[in-house]
């Protein structure tokens, strides 16, 4: 079990990053960050894999992309062969590459190869565009939330209640039928719109509970994020 927490977008405020990295730490032992200008990310995550090696953040070569994953995708193995096959140079034995590396060579079509069960955000560290994804029965959970033109990004929704915004959660769509369907989106946080370009329906905001210290709605009403199959 693992955990991610990112902000993305001018202004990112380090304290608020910090408070919510710190209500996801009994995610994980080892916690990681990676502070920039618009954009801190980190994770509280079990080294399991390559565990000298298999740092996170992880950055795309060029450091063009940043990686926050929680989860594991089985088939890497098959992957990262491919991959390689294909000129891609690898630095580690773990999974997190993998994903990485399989999103810069198929892009958005990358999920369709994965066979696991993950949660995971790629942004584009020069325009803060931000790709969310989760594995299609939903067993790693995903929270997002934007407010002063800043997109927050958790593994849990506790993280996001101190950003005081709505925060729904990243759904796998129903998985009736021999072919369960995927969630990614991509979102700029520079025009708040998601790549479909529908709206985001209003929710309620989060709001602190005496009893269990968060609460915060479940997601309902249409759902706007873009659906695709495995192949």
């Amino acid at each position: 079990m693992c955990g991610i927490a990112l902000i993305v977008g001018p202004g990112a405020d380090e304290r608020l990053f910090r408070r919510m990295l710190a209500s996801i730490r009994p995610r994980g032992d080892v916690e990681e960050s990676l502070l920039g200008e618009g954009l801190l990310a980190g994770t509280q995550r079990l080294r399991i894999v390559d565990r000298e090696r298999a740092v996170q953040p992880w950055l795309s070569a060029d450091g063009r992309f940043l990686l926050c994953y929680n989860g594991e995708v089985y088939n890497h193995r098959a992957l990262r062969a491919e991959l390689a096959g294909r000129g891609h140079r690898m630095r580690t034995d773990g999974d997190t590459e993998v994903v990485l590396e399989a999103f810069l060579e198929w892009g958005e079509q990358a999920v369709h190869r994965l066979r696991g069960e993950y949660a995971f955000a790629i942004v584009e560290r020069a325009t803060g565009r931000t790709y969310l994804a989760r594995d299609p029965l939903g067993v790693k959970p995903l929270y997002w939330s934007r407010a002063g033109g800043r997109l927050h990004v958790a593994s849990e929704v506790k993280a996001l209640v101190p950003v005081d915004a709505a925060c729904p959660r990243y759904r796998p769509a129903s998985t009736a039928g021999p072919s369960p369907p995927l969630r990614r989106t991509w979102s700029r946080t520079s025009t708040c719109c998601a790549s479909a370009r529908t709206p985001i329906p209003s929710r309620t905001r989060p709001r602190r509970s005496a009893s269990s210290g968060t609460r915060c709605p479940t997601a309902s009403g249409r759902d706007w994020t873009p659906t695709c199959r495995w192949r």
